[in-house]
């Protein structure tokens, strides 16, 4: 497992070798070559985890039963109210 240098450690070894630094961190991202600092490559990571996009998908989902619930709940009481309009 690779460790990446954070940014004070970056800063310093980019001057006597960030080459080097960029491209360990672009290993680490999985060769991604948009990684220039270590929040991107921690991006890069988080955006091929499998558990982090279930997560993802399941907020989405979530999200999602909640709009149709509350839309449910107010077509019934559209339906409710055109009931009793009806019936007086």
């Amino acid at each position: 497992m690779h460790v990446l240098p954070n940014k004070t450690h970056a800063s310093q070894g980019e001057t006597s070798g960030g080459k080097e630094v960029i491209e360990k961190k672009k290993e680490f991202a999985g060769g991604n070559s948009n990684v220039d600092t270590l929040e991107d490559a921690w991006k890069a990571v988080v955006a091929k985890s499998p558990q982090l996009q279930v997560d993802q998908k399941a907020e989405e989902f979530i999200s999602k039963f909640r709009a149709d619930m509350r839309l449910q709940k107010e077509r019934s009481l559209l339906e409710f109210q055109e009931m009793l309009a009806r019936g007086a």
